[in-house]
């Protein structure tokens, strides 16, 4: 059976005059695509998340590719964008051959792109030609007490265990510094750290805070944001003396978007949704907006 996706970033296939890396995705389900061609989603933005984009339902235009695909490409994309439990696969209308079609689109989590920039003229491909500035950071909002300590105490806390998938399989899991900031976990790692190959197949990680009598569970989402560098540094050197811009082997930065928080023992006790946990903001952020 033939589907229709509509894709928009790395999934994309690749361009003549493009980079390898702005379509590193589209080699996995090569195999089962049939046909191609350039299309148009109407009532969606693109936003810049670094090492890949994210669309949301929004006045703009965004520009991708339709796919005509064997239905077991479904499979391997679902894989990859973590559907349904990050990016959600729904059915919209889009514009190709001058004609409309329904086709399969990932939609991002609202909590994933707070704070981006988005991509002018909708156009993953042609990104670094048209930036625009970042967006402004939602008010915070109230929000439980209970979360609101339970976050403070993983942010403070000196160190969280980090646990990855290998490509093949196997768990993997390393002791980490970590800081927080505007909802969201930042580790620093090598180039060659076994956490970000694994994360460049698999961004479903889950990090701990080291405490068996009052756990912290962050389920998340890794990425690499190297843009960060800047904002990051003055956090790290705070919480460990640790200057990560003059650090030329510890050089990668991993951002993880919370999914999911779970907690439990007298410390406080709960499970809490991404849209909840990205609404907290520490002391030290309150009025940084």
């Amino acid at each position: 059976m033939m589907e229709t996706l509509f894709v928009y970033g790395t999934l994309r296939p690749r361009r003549e005059d493009g980079s390898a890396e702005d379509a590193r995705f589209y080699p996995l389900i090569e195999p089962w695509v049939r046909a191609a061609a350039p299309a148009r989603l109407d009532g969606a933005v693109l936003y810049d998340l670094g090492a890949f984009p994210a669309a949301r339902p929004g006045k703009g235009v965004v520009k991708g590719d339709v796919l005509w695909v064997d239905e077991e490409a479904l499979v391997e994309t679902d894989r990859i964008e973590g559907h349904p439990d990050f990016f959600r696969r729904e059915r919209v209308r889009v514009r190709v051959n001058g004609r409309e079609e329904e086709a399969w689109v990932y939609w991002a989590p609202e909590n994933l792109v707070q704070g981006r920039s988005q991509i002018a003229g909708g156009d993953w491909f042609a990104r670094r030609s048209n930036p625009v500035g970042e967006e402004e950071t939602p008010e915070a909002e109230e929000t439980d007490p209970v979360l609101s300590g339970l976050v403070a105490r993983f942010a403070e806390s000196e160190c969280s265990w980090l646990s990855t998938v290998r490509p093949n399989g196997r768990p993997h899991s390393a002791p980490v510094w970590h800081v927080w900031r505007r909802g969201r976990a930042y580790v620093v790692t090598t180039a060659k750290a076994v956490k970000r190959a694994n994360i460049a197949a698999n961004p479903a990680v889950v990090i701990t805070h080291p405490d068996p009598i009052n756990p912290i569970i962050i389920e998340g989402w890794a990425i690499e944001a190297p843009a960060l560098e800047a904002q990051l540094q003055p956090l790290f050197k705070a919480k460990y003396d640790w200057d990560i811009v003059a650090d030329k082997d510890y050089n990668v930065i991993l951002e993880i978007t919370p999914l999911k928080l779970m907690a439990w023992g007298e410390r406080g006790e709960g499970r809490w949704p991404a849209e909840a946990i990205m609404k907290v903001r520490l002391d030290h952020e309150r009025g940084q907006e």
